[in-house]
């Protein structure tokens, strides 16, 4: 993972805004600016590192919904041999 400046990172805990910048090579770089005006960059990063990071939120995501899906489905298994009065 990227190391994230540290005057960054206090100008957007204190209310900065942070802009975007579009860099070559498929890379960008975010900026904040803080309520004098003054300007602190984040680090430079690629595109590809933010959507394998995505890729991998989504993938966790689809593990859990399996898993609560299996869960749900026990339960269920166990409620109608349990309670359900045929």
């Amino acid at each position: 993972m990227i190391d994230i400046p540290k005057n960054f990172d206090d100008c957007v805990k204190s209310g900065g805004k942070v802009k975007t910048k579009q860099l070559k090579n498929n890379k960008y770089i975010r900026i904040c600016y803080d309520k004098e005006g003054n300007s602190y960059s984040g680090g430079v990063k690629t595109n590809k590192e933010n959507k394998q990071i995505k890729t991998d939120k989504e993938k966790k995501q689809l593990e859990n919904s399996r898993s609560l899906a299996s869960s749900l489905v026990e339960l269920q298994k166990h409620f109608n041999s349990n309670y359900h009065q045929n």
